[in-house]
């Protein structure tokens, strides 16, 4: 019998920042159950369309997310549910059941944008800040089949996702908190320690031990940008965006990143920071172009996917925004 969960968390933050890697090892503790990606919960959640609870629950579970957590509810499942929240609760106690555990968290980096709407569903929630050295994530965000952004844009998205972070653990005092990648990467057990403590359960080893091989969790879409999830947790690709960034897209990343880049403790490699250089007009070209290559990675390996997320959008009245947001 499915048991109510005590209070979720959320590990949080700008892409490409190390959220992955933290989910796996939590997800390593024997009562810790963190299922993948979920970007369909916050849609419910804000949904503007005026669609009753019944016509929600019927499109919920068929969310292809789900499918890739392991689990395939009906809406029988969801009896007794009253709320879009208590839905979404539903779906993690069926998840964990499935594991064996009972505690539930969620890793999705965009719920950075989205920590009132959760702490509104969930008041108990408490929230992962991971960030890590704007450099490192623009390095990856570019490199990324998944992602195909640009310096311009992926420094953009730091900036905001990581400025959104720190408001929420300005405003949400005891409830954000903020852990950077290079120290997870460091020392993964003395960072899970105090971590562990404050999500409110025991250091567990085997969050460590059982870390290498967590890949093959993932499809074949994800393959590439999570493949170094076959390792154990390691410090070598730190300042690996040395060698892979050229100085005009570090120009680009600390002439946009600076002052919060310093703040958070990255030392600028360019003394003053330099200005933003004029290149926007052909850096949003060049990320048309990254999207469009986005989307046929999507067509190849997750079509079903999204072709849903497109119809959820729609049903759920949040298309407009879909479409002004898409760009990061």
């Amino acid at each position: 019998m499915i048991q109510q969960a005590p209070d979720p968390f959320f590990i949080v933050g700008c892409g490409r920042s190390g959220t992955t890697l933290l989910r796996t090892l939590l997800n390593g503790h024997p009562q810790v159950g963190v299922p993948q990606e979920s970007l369909f919960i916050v849609d419910y959640l804000k949904s503007v369309s005026g669609a009753g609870l019944s016509v929600l629950k019927a499109l919920i579970v068929r969310e292809p997310e789900l499918g890739e957590w392991g689990i395939d509810p009906e809406v029988g499942d969801l009896k007794g549910c009253d709320t879009v929240a208590d839905v979404i609760d539903r779906l993690h106690q069926i998840y964990l059941a499935l594991h064996g555990k009972s505690r539930w968290g969620q890793k999705t980096p965009r719920f950075v944008r989205s920590i009132d709407l959760l702490l509104e569903y969930f008041p108990g929630a408490r929230f992962v800040h991971l960030v890590r050295d704007p450099r490192a994530v623009v390095s990856s965000l570019i490199a990324s089949d998944v992602h195909r952004s640009n310096a311009y844009f992926g420094a953009r998205r730091w900036l905001r996702d990581v400025g959104l972070g720190m408001a929420s653990e300005r405003t949400h005092s005891g409830r954000v908190l903020r852990v950077r990648y290079e120290d997870l990467v460091a020392d993964p057990e003395l960072i899970l320690r105090p971590i562990s403590r404050y999500l409110g359960f025991d250091y567990d080893p085997s969050m460590i031990r059982d870390a290498a091989g967590a890949a093959r969790e993932y499809s074949r879409f994800y393959e590439a940008i999570h493949a170094n999830l076959s390792q154990s947790p390691t410090d070598r690709f730190v300042n690996q965006w040395k060698e892979r960034l050229t100085r005009t897209q570090i120009e680009v990343v600390e002439g946009i990143c600076g002052s919060l880049m310093v703040e958070l403790g990255y030392e600028p490699s360019l003394i003053p920071p330099p200005p933003m250089p004029d290149r926007t007009a052909g850096m949003a070209l060049d990320r048309a172009w990254g999207l469009l290559r986005q989307a046929a990675q999507y067509l190849r390996f997750r079509r079903r996917y999204l072709f849903y997320a497109v119809y959820r959008k729609w049903r759920l009245g949040l298309l407009r925004d879909f479409i002004l947001d898409v760009s990061y």
